[in-house]
């Protein structure tokens, strides 16, 4: 049996880099495989098809709303139309509140001053919720 494959959105920025590192990192060593899209693409048409087929792909979504990046608002709602399980990251120290279409959402609020804690919360919600969807 494949692991569950799961895609983590994220801005295209270091901040967003390194969240997508750490919570790649709490994936695998969780036993669940990260859909990667091509970085080599530029942005454009083909960037966002392939961003949306590997959405298509994934099991679960991860994705930091911290900003209010359109991208990734975007991409958010193209997971949910599709139902996708969805699991939200926040930045306590965001200059935004969370949206308030996506409050009664699960998230993890995280400080990025302690990545390996985001990193431990990761794996134990996706911990749990693997065993909630095969009890």
């Amino acid at each position: 049996m494949q692991p569950p494959q799961v895609f983590v959105i994220a801005p295209f920025d270091p901040e967003g880099r390194r969240v997508q590192d750490t919570v790649r990192r709490a994936l695998e060593e969780g036993g669940f495989k990260v859909v990667q899209y091509r970085d080599a693409i530029l942005p454009g048409a083909e960037l966002t098809s392939n961003i949306l087929d590997s959405i298509r792909q994934a099991d679960l979504i991860i994705a930091d709303v911290s900003r209010q990046n359109p991208n990734v608002l975007y991409e958010v709602g193209f997971a949910h139309a599709l139902r996708k399980p969805t699991i939200l990251l926040f930045n306590i120290k965001s200059n935004y509140n969370l949206p308030s279409d996506l409050a009664g959402l699960q998230y993890i609020t995280y400080d990025p001053v302690n990545f390996h804690d985001l990193g431990d919360r990761v794996k134990a919600e996706t911990k749990a919720l693997t065993m909630q969807r095969s009890a």
